[in-house]
């Protein structure tokens, strides 16, 4: 129904499930993979799993596959991105989804414009690491043909994008010269990424499918339009090349002017830049806009392996920062005591004690290297001793890094340090004082237990009952549970492949999320009528036809004949009926428009034609 092939299923499933299992359990949003047996993989793998619940949009039925909750991550500065956490089912369509567009969707851009985004649907690559080298060694292979670069951020860049515009963008090219996506599935890839994303184009955490929707297909026209202003309009640029990574783009380019003679070059693309964007509702980063020379590209290129775990690689960096990390915990417990700590002052720590001109590394990644590779430096007594004085003094320091920070606790090997951050955290549970940065670290901590904190996981279940539930459902033990549920398997036998029923109830699950509850209702009644149609036809009440009647069971007459003897039946479908004629979403009467009644009322009715459903089923045993 989402336009998804087995193969793409499959390669999708296996390309997911072969990562290490280190690195499922490095992140909450692949967590759940760690928890599958091999039997589970070859079952959600096989062609009988997507045949069932994937082909034909089965999965949308079951509420725990549909589940949608906040995700807990950070930007630089501190604050939060407006990001989702969904169940791995759900997760593993969304990157599939991707992956058939991808088949499709040809590139417009010119071949002097280089994209990489954070994975690679053509080179299997699930993670951003390799695809960011790629980027980093693209760059690194060109510096020396030109003289200067620019290099250019976007404000906000996942929750501005349009999915409007996204789908009209793919409608455009994959059925130019070939109609590839049917407007039905172009609406349903619309509605799946408003619903994973709650209202905006989804970001979700380790997703290839976002990225490569946003990257390669949302700024395909930008990337056109500022090639072709550049190549025509700019005359002092003789020569350059364009190499993006995301929302990050550097411009490498030569001139006949010298360095002092360029400002006027910068703002004139960082203008036109700007101006584009907006066309399309994105914004310039203009503080992160700059000017050098190709000699200096280094310095803007954080690589960065914050999110890495990197096993087995041996490297030296070690010896040319005996000591800093003391150093840097000492500064950080005098910041502290003095006036707090603000991102920007625990940014400036960072550089001041983790810079060495001697090495090609950034702080960051000595930074990254000192607390996931080599914790010789961090298991030292008077280091470990440092992190306990600091969590005691303020543990929301922790939140300024909280994964990072928490995973530098846990790897001191000093347990009176973890204590301390525990400690700290029940603490200001009790006291009512939790937000969404003792989650954060409370979110880091968990994932590096392997969720073993029986008591922690009390106070998520507390203070953030949608993230424990997503850990019960999910992470607590094998997610293929999630389909088991008799009700709705006996909904999709009843169904069998009736793609059109499917759509009706999908359709009717994304308006109730929104809240557009009339047309909420307008969706589910169509559903009921049409399931009504296909359990009559399963349970031999209309023998004398080879397939459903659908034109039949959207009468009043022959819907109380099914669901009569059930109590109370005749008075729901009356009421059921009643409502219909009066949505102005189904019928010209449109009387719901002069209504005062709230929505709880066609919420209800929803509820009991579902308890009909289900009613007739199990008394039919169907």
């Amino acid at each position: 129904m989402f336009g998804i092939s087995y193969d793409t299923w499959k390669e999708i499933c296996e390309m997911y499930f072969s990562l290490h299992a280190d690195i499922h359990k490095a992140y909450l949003q692949w967590f759940p993979f760690s928890k599958l047996t091999d039997e589970d993989k070859t079952e959600i793998a096989g062609e009988n799993f997507y045949n069932k619940y994937i082909k034909n949009g089965g999965f949308v039925l079951f509420p725990e596959v549909m589940r949608r909750s906040e995700n807990y991550i950070q930007k630089t500065d501190g604050s939060f991105r407006k990001s989702s956490l969904i169940s791995p089912i759900l997760f593993l369509v969304l990157q599939a989804v991707g992956k058939e567009i991808s088949i499709r969707y040809v590139s417009q851009r010119p071949t002097e414009v280089c994209v990489y985004y954070a994975g690679n649907y053509e080179l299997k690559h699930p993670k951003y690491k390799q695809d960011y080298d790629a980027f980093f060694k693209a760059i690194n292979a060109r510096k020396e043909q030109y003289q200067y670069f620019i290099k250019t951020d976007i404000a906000g860049f996942y929750g501005n994008i349009s999915i409007n515009e996204l789908i009209s963008q793919i409608n455009e090219i994959c059925n130019r010269s070939e109609q590839r996506l049917s407007q039905t599935t172009l609406m349903l890839l619309k509605e799946l990424l408003v619903y994973i994303g709650d209202g905006y184009f989804p970001l979700v955490e380790n997703s290839m499918a976002s990225s490569y929707l946003a990257t390669v297909i949302y700024l395909d026209n930008i990337d056109c339009e500022l090639y072709d202003f550049i190549d025509s309009k700019v005359n002092d640029i003789s020569s350059f090349k364009m190499i993006r990574y995301v929302d990050d783009l550097y411009i490498l380019f030569s001139s006949e002017k010298n360095f002092d003679e360029l400002i006027p070059v910068l703002n004139t693309v960082k203008n036109a830049y700007s101006s584009i964007l907006k066309q399309h509702g994105l914004a310039l980063n203009t503080k992160k806009c700059v000017l050098r020379e190709t000699s200096e590209i280094n310095e803007e290129l954080k690589k960065s392996l914050y999110d890495e775990f990197v096993y087995g690689n041996e490297s030296d960096i070690g010896s040319f920062f005996i000591g800093k990390l003391q150093e840097f915990l000492d500064e950080i417990y005098e910041v502290l005591c003095d006036c707090g700590i603000t991102n920007a002052k625990y940014s400036e720590i960072i550089e001041k004690h983790f810079s060495n001109d001697n090495i090609e590394f950034t702080p960051e990644e000595v930074f990254n290297y000192l607390v996931y590779e080599n914790q010789t430096e961090l298991k030292q007594p008077s280091v470990s001793r440092l992190l306990v004085q600091i969590i005691n003094r303020d543990v929301s320091f922790l939140s300024l890094d909280p994964k990072r920070l928490s995973v530098m606790v846990m790897q001191s090997g000093n347990d009176n340090a973890v204590k301390a951050m525990l400690n700290q955290l029940f603490i200001r549970s009790r006291s009512g004082e939790w937000n969404s940065y003792d989650t954060t670290i409370a979110i880091a901590y968990l994932i590096q237990s392997k969720f073993q904190h029986i008591d922690l996981l009390q106070v998520i279940k507390a203070n953030c009952s949608e993230l424990y539930s997503y850990y019960d459902n999910s992470c607590k033990r094998s997610f293929i549970n999630q389909i088991y549920p008799v009700k709705w398997n006996q909904y999709l036998r009843c169904i069998a492949y009736d793609v059109k029923a499917v759509f009706l109830f999908f359709m009717s699950f994304c308006e109730q999320d929104k809240g557009n509850y009339l047309a909420g209702y307008a969706y589910y009644k169509n559903f009921f009528d049409r399931i009504s149609a296909d359990i009559a036809f399963l349970s031999g009440k209309d023998s004398k036809c080879k397939t459903p009647n659908y034109r039949l069971y959207y009468k009043v007459k022959e819907l109380k004949k099914l669901y009569g003897k059930i109590d109370g039946g005749a008075a729901v479908i009356d009421k059921a009926h009643d409502l219909r004629n009066a949505n102005p979403l189904s019928h010209s009467s449109a009387e719901l428009i002069d209504d005062n009644g709230s929505s709880s009322e066609l919420m209800d009715i929803c509820r009991e034609l579902d308890n009909l459903i289900h009613q007739y089923i199990m008394i039919h045993n169907l």
